[in-house]
């Protein structure tokens, strides 16, 4: 099967999956866990797999990926469905177990795999590759945490706090920081020759930041030093916010106006980003207990997800159901796929916003 093949099935998948878990949320039915995983591992988690294995050849200049492009992102939702199955169940930790170990086997498999592409490519990789390594890093954290759990029942809400941030922050954070760098500019079709340089010299930030936020508002770190987590998680805030606002700044400098038009992919993009520079103050206070889950799990949904998943389905639907050479078809569909995109980025980002803070 090939990746084009996948990538509109698990794209429809991901944005009926968050509207979904955004509807429970909102209307207050089921935990918040359920939701949040609806999303998270039935939705988001196989598609970023799908579209890492569609950017990877192009950033290590390969060939198409063959059997490694598919199955990674069956594993992951096959792990998904197991992890819903069980929230919405008898919440059996076997069965949350066996769907992080599904999950890791797929995240570290896809990891050798884009390794071994850039081992064996010519000339320097794409720095948004470092980008991916890092993410499935943090995947890979957020799993063992789950796998953790059930051995150290006294730790499982500090573990179950780093599971949260590593893979919101880390793995669709990362990843959504990666690819936005270099998708903006080819919804808009212009180019970003500083785009390389923020994707290296910003990385560590921006992984620096997510491992700070991680432990100091999970309550990981030994009880002698308990008091150095709230400091510890807003100076990781400070780091991951400044590499996002960063990035906005750039793209507000070049490319102005385009930003806020009505229509097309790159609008939506923006909101997300947008979404994306409150985020990590919210999971710290969510942390620490000031802001209940279900408003800090929707707004995450709502005001950066749904946008994001959105605007980059708009974008990329059209070459995912017909790859090749595009054409007038694949210029139709695009506009009609992003009509009114920057008025629903908006409008997905104040009403995240709103209720976060409601």
């Amino acid at each position: 099967m090939s990746p084009l093949t996948l990538l509109p099935v698990l794209a429809f998948a991901a944005l009926l999956s968050l509207a979904t878990a955004g509807l429970l949320l909102i209307t207050a039915q089921g935990a918040p866990q359920l939701a949040a995983h609806i999303a998270f591992a039935l939705g988001v988690l196989p598609l970023i797999l799908a579209a890492m294995i569609y950017f990877i050849p192009v950033l290590t200049r390969s060939g198409t990926a063959g059997f490694a492009a598919w199955w990674p992102s069956v594993l992951a939702w096959a792990g998904g469905a197991l992890t819903v199955f069980s929230f919405a169940g008898n919440f059996s930790p076997v069965t949350l177990s066996l769907a992080a170990t599904l999950g890791g086997l797929a995240a570290l498999s896809l990891g050798v795999w884009a390794t071994n592409r850039a081992r064996h490519m010519f000339g320097p990789r794409h720095r948004g590759l470092d980008w991916y390594l890092a993410a499935l890093g943090f995947l890979l954290l957020a799993l063992l945490a789950v796998l953790l759990m059930p051995l150290f029942p006294a730790q499982r809400n500090a573990l179950r706090l780093f599971h949260l941030h590593a893979n919101l922050l880390g793995f669709v954070g990362l990843t959504a920081l990666g690819t936005l760098q270099v998708l903006l500019p080819t919804c808009l079709a212009q180019a970003d020759p500083d785009a390389a340089l923020r994707l290296r010299r910003d990385l560590k930030w921006a992984v620096v930041g997510t491992l700070f936020i991680a432990v100091g508002a999970s309550s990981l770190l030994p009880t002698s030093v308990f008091k150095v987590g709230p400091a510890l998680a807003l100076l990781g805030t400070a780091f991951y916010g400044w590499v996002v606002l960063r990035m906005l700044r750039a793209w507000q400098s070049r490319f102005g106006k385009a930003l806020l038009q009505l229509h097309g992919a790159a609008p939506s993009l923006t909101a997300a980003a947008l979404g994306l520079l409150g985020l990590p103050a919210l999971g710290v206070a969510h942390g620490f207990g000031w802001l209940p889950a279900r408003p800090a799990v929707a707004g995450f949904v709502i005001a950066f997800l749904l946008p994001l998943v959105s605007g980059a389905a708009a974008h990329l639907l059209p070459v995912w159901l017909r790859p090749g050479v595009q054409g007038p078809w694949h210029q139709l569909l695009r506009a009609r796929l992003c009509r009114w995109g920057g008025v629903r980025g908006l409008l997905l980002l104040l009403l995240g916003l709103a209720i976060t803070l409601s």
